[in-house]
């Protein structure tokens, strides 16, 4: 039952107690009654002032506590009432009915780490593209550094364990992009630092198609 409706209706049953109340007293006087023939004659008036006003201020005082009562009572219903409302609004606000659902709270810290990677991914991406006449190798080398600095930049704790290249690659894990591009952008990247084979330039050209698909994964 909502709260306004349940105003409503308790403020009907207050007024139909206290209508009640003051109809309390009957009209058909027994004064009036017919009697039978062999009744006893009805007993004599009162002849003084003093019996008559002290008849008419029980009546008055017996009528004034009993429409106090029913107030009072009236009163209980109604607080009762709004309470036992008010519990049950709650109690739907809480389940999401009838009330106001709050948007989710999105992870600041992830969502920085992404525009970090994106921007240092997309800078490194151009100077690989844009490499002219140095060798291969550096370049694509420059280009996971780039990740690496971005990684570190970040605010993602690293492990101790991890070193900065397996760091970078699980941050990029996490952040969904591709692993075959991760994982191809990261053997060249080795094999050009570490020395174990020649990088040409379609090792390049590689490298800079894996590095384009991570910008576009963290886009």
């Amino acid at each position: 039952m909502k709260p306004r409706l349940a105003i409503v209706l308790l403020t009907g049953a207050a007024l139909v107690l206290v209508a009640l109340a003051a109809r309390g007293s009957s009209p058909v006087r027994y004064a009036d009654l017919p009697g039978g023939a062999g009744d006893a004659p009805p007993p004599p008036a009162p002849t003084t002032d003093e019996l008559d006003t002290g008849t008419a201020g029980s009546v008055v005082g017996g009528s004034f506590a009993a429409l106090l009562i029913v107030l009072v009572a009236v009163t209980l219903i109604v607080v009762v009432g709004l309470l036992l409302s008010l519990g049950l609004h709650r109690r739907r606000r809480r389940a999401g009915r009838g009330g106001v659902v709050d948007a989710p709270v999105l992870d600041p810290g992830r969502a920085e780490a992404s525009a970090i990677l994106l921007r240092r991914a997309t800078e490194a991406l151009a100077d690989l593209r844009d490499n002219r006449g140095g060798p291969p190798g550096d370049a694509v080398v420059a280009a996971w550094l780039a990740l690496e600095r971005a990684a570190e930049d970040s605010g993602v704790p690293r492990k101790g364990h991890q070193t900065p290249t397996e760091f970078t690659g699980e941050l990029l894990t996490r952040h969904r992009v591709d692993e075959d591009a991760a994982g191809t952008l990261r053997r060249v990247y080795q094999r050009a630092r570490f020395g174990t084979a020649e990088v040409t330039e379609e090792d390049a050209r590689t490298a800079a198609s894996a590095l384009e698909r991570v910008v576009r994964d963290l886009g």
